[in-house]
Parts: structure tokens; sequence; C-alpha cells
């Protein structure tokens, strides 16, 4: 490439900024066989028992499975000849501890809103057959979740839509037997082993409308960690061991506790509006894990959201964003870092092997100027990292375009707010040769024009 190409192609690119319309494919929709049939419409909760063997939980009594990743997914039917249903908000009625050994709790009867009893499904060969224990008859109970350990040791929780009460029961034998436990702390759970687990509750019948709650003998005994009187429900809690654990809900609601739930913290910096519903949240370990929430008021056509830390909520970065979407994000699996998927209203199945972004806050320092600084390593083999800053809250886009000017790849296109950024681009799916990345940081305050810029990168395979 001749110098005046060069330049002219900077200067062409800095002025109209040249577009293809090629879109960021960090998150891509996988197909869902059930949709388009009326008691299946829903997400369910989603988990994967190997790098390609996943399970969704679905109304009707189905769980969808797939051996390659999520490219294709099949309806599992249990027992076909059962009239049930399952929740899937909140997504949390199925539970695998390995490949072979699995469980779906499930509603009896035809419809939400109608509960005539809870039944359990389960397996111990991977979903080649299964076994049903039937757990209550009692007209208005449905099952509302199931978490097992081991492949002898979990709890089930049994909800009464009618009167609003929760039936608390524990099983040591894979689930064949279960004995009730009788106490009203006992809400959604999250247990790390066989004795250690907490819950979250939302009622008008205590002191105190919401609270967390933690036990250390198995779910026999209760003790109140924490209480919030705040508007907004707790939704979903996930410890990931026995001292780090997140609870969200709604009207902003995002804690986090690194003693055990001795003491919550509330984050406050994940900018979603304060008015937001975050249905589920998934967690690998104290500093990396994603929220399903959503951005703005949920009445009013929230953008669908998932955010993303890796710093354990110091800084956050949105990993997927779906504006004027008011369907939930209802589950969230994440194999490593990298690998991961989401469920969502209407059926909806995404996968992301990026975590939904390349991109990382720096500190909590603010910039002084805009700026986009020279990728490095470069030349690259085949990722390198790009910088910029934001002094302010900005609309950014960052793209990669080729020689000849052609948007090849949009790395970012969302608002961040000010700080210093990183960008780590994977070019493995690229050619060698020259390459131009080029940002237009739009503020949001004022009438400001955009900060643009161009730089040039060198991939050599």
């Amino acid at each position: 490439m001749s110098k005046q190409y060069s330049t002219f192609l900077l200067a062409s690119l800095m002025l109209v900024g040249i577009s293809t319309g090629i879109r960021a494919q960090t998150w891509v929709s996988q197909n869902n066989p059930t949709s388009g049939n009326s008691d299946v419409l829903s997400g369910g909760k989603i988990q994967f028992v190997s790098a390609t063997e996943g399970w969704i939980s679905t109304s009707g009594g189905r769980l969808l499975h797939t051996t390659d990743a999520g490219n294709n997914w099949s309806v599992v039917t249990p027992f076909p000849s059962d009239t049930v249903w399952s929740f899937a908000d909140p997504a949390i009625t199925m539970s695998w501890v390995d490949q072979t050994h699995g469980w779906k709790i499930n509603g009896i009867g035809t419809k939400f809103g109608r509960g005539y009893g809870a039944v359990l499904h389960m397996t111990t060969d991977g979903g080649a057959t299964w076994e049903k224990k039937v757990m209550s008859t009692t007209v208005g109970d449905a099952g509302l979740e199931v978490q097992f350990v081991d492949d002898n040791t979990g709890w089930a929780l049994i909800y009464n839509m009618e009167n609003a009460t929760a039936l608390f029961q524990k099983s040591t034998d894979g689930g064949n037997n279960w004995v009730t436990i009788t106490h009203d702390t006992a809400g959604i759970f999250s247990f790390v082993d066989a004795n250690n687990g907490w819950s979250i509750m939302n009622s008008a019948s205590r002191d105190s409308s919401l609270w967390i709650n933690h036990t250390t003998d198995g779910g026999v005994h209760w003790s109140t960690q924490y209480t919030d009187v705040s508007a907004g429900g707790f939704n979903a809690i996930q410890f990931t061991d026995l001292e780090n654990g997140w609870v969200v809900g709604g009207n902003g609601k995002i804690f986090k506790t690194t003693d055990g739930g001795s003491s919550w913290v509330k984050i406050t910096n994940s900018g979603i509006a304060q008015q937001s519903e975050s249905k589920c949240l998934y967690f690998l370990n104290a500093d990396t894990g994603w929220i399903g929430t959503n951005d703005g008021v949920p009445d009013q056509n929230p953008d669908r959201v998932v955010l993303h830390t890796t710093d354990g909520g110091h800084s956050w970065t949105t990993s997927y964003r779906s504006q004027n979407d008011t369907s939930a994000v209802f589950s969230l699996y994440f194999r490593d870092a990298n690998n991961g998927w989401f469920t969502a209203d209407y059926g909806l199945i995404e996968h992301t092997t990026d975590a939904g972004t390349g991109i990382a806050r720096e500190g909590s320092g603010v910039p002084r100027l805009f700026a986009l600084e020279q990728n490095y390593p470069n030349p690259f083999n085949p990722t390198t990292t790009i910088r910029f800053s934001l002094p302010e809250m900005a609309k950014v886009r960052l793209s990669i375009y080729d020689a000849l000017g052609r948007e090849v790849k949009e790395l970012v296109n969302e608002r961040l707010a000010a700080g210093s950024y990183t960008y780590r681009w994977n070019a493995s799916g690229f050619a060698s040769g020259v390459y131009f990345y080029r940002i237009a940081a739009q503020p949001l305050t004022g009438d400001k024009s955009s900060f643009v810029k161009v730089n040039k990168l060198l991939l050599l395979k």
C-alpha cells in the first residue's frame, strides 16, 4: 500500500466512517425447536454439563437437549402422558450435577396459575431413561425450585399459588425420598455444599419486606443475615463458594457479599436505570459474572441487557443489549470466561464464545481527554489490545476496516461511562494484512461534536 493511498484512506475513514452494515456477532441466536408451540414459548433454566452438552427446562414437562454446544437442540419429554408445566420465571426448575444425574421439578396441571401438586422427573443415565416422584397433590401447589449438590443431596421448593406459602424439602438419596423441613425463612435458595446455603424471601408477613437467610446444617435451621425494606423485590441468588455471593432484584437491586453473608454491599455503579428489573445471574467465581436485567422502566419498553464484570463488580460492561425489548432474560450459564448461553422470554436462546464482549474498563479514574491509542502488540497474531479513553459518558462505536476501507468487524457499539477501556480483538478468522481501527465517540451531554480517530494495525500470520 502506498503512503499516499494510506493517508487518503485514513482521511476518508475519519470523515465518513465507511460502513457495509456488518454487525458484531458476540451473541448469536440459536434455533429453538419449540418456538411457535403455545405451551413452551417462554425461556427456562439453561445448564451445560460439558463443553458441548446442555439442557434447558421448558414448560409442558419438556426439556431441550444439545450435544453440539447448541447448534442443534432436540425436544425431550420424559413422560408424554403427564399433564405438567413448569416455571420459566424464575428459571430454577432444573439441576444437573454431572452428565448423568439430573432433576426437573414441575407443577401438576395444564398451565401457570392452576397448580394441583408437584412432580419431580429425574435421570441417572444422562436422560436416556427417567423416573418420577410425585411430591405433592395439594391444590395450589407447584414445583418452583430444585437443586442438588451431588448425586444424593438436594432440596426442593414447592410454592402454593393460592395461599402464597412455601414447602421446603430435602433429599439425601437422589430424590427418591423427601423430608419436609418446616421453617418460615426458607425461600429461593443457593447451596454450595451439603450444609451451607442461603435463601432470599419477599413477604409482607414479617416486619421486613425482604431478607437474606443462611443455613449451616443443610436447611434444618436458618438465620436472617440481611433485611431490606426498600422498593423492589429480590429475584435471584447465587453463591460461588462459602464467602462470595450475589443477590439481584427489582429497582436496580444488586447486592454482593465477600464474607459469607455477614455483610452485604449494594452495587450502585452498574450503569442500568434505577427502575431496572434483574431476573437472573451467573458467576464463575468471586470476580467474573453476568447479570440478566433490563435498562429502563419495566413497563416502558426498556432495553434487554446482560451486564458483565471481571473484577467483582468494581466495573461493568454491557455484554448484550437489545433495544426496546421487554422480553426478560430468564437464565444464564457460562462454562468458562468466554463460552456462555442465555434464555429469554418467547423461547430465545443466545450463545457467545467471547463472554459477549471483549471490552474491559481499567481502574476507576476519569481521563482528561478523549483518546485512541496505538494497539499492542503491533504487528500481532492473532490477538491485540486496543485502548481508548473517555472523559465523559458517550455513545461509542469501535470498528475494524480492511485496506480497501470496508468495515469487516464492529467491536463496540454502546453507551460507556467515563473511563479508560481496553478491547482485546481476536483476529484468528482474518487474513494477514493491513487493517484500520476507527473510534467514533459521541458525548451524551450538551451539544458537543463526536471524537473520531483512526489508527493502523498489522496482522501477520
